[in-house]
């Protein structure tokens, strides 16, 4: 619940669904070029709700603010 409303708890939600797997760099670049910068900004502070395995993605969509 610490990330309902925001675009980490959605986040967090698709990237479940899709699984690890499935997360390809195209996808992730897409998400970073799509996501408000506000809402990247979030995604480090939300980063220690996500699962271990989620980081790396959050910590790339949130570089370069």
């Amino acid at each position: 619940m610490a990330m309902a409303g925001r675009l980490s708890g959605l986040l967090v939600q698709a990237l479940r669904e899709l699984g690890k797997e499935h997360i390809i760099p195209e996808r992730v670049e897409h998400l970073k070029r799509t996501s408000p910068l506000d809402a990247r900004q979030e995604l480090l502070k939300d980063i220690r709700f996500a699962p271990e395995w989620m980081h790396p993605i959050f910590k790339k969509l949130a570089e370069g603010l």
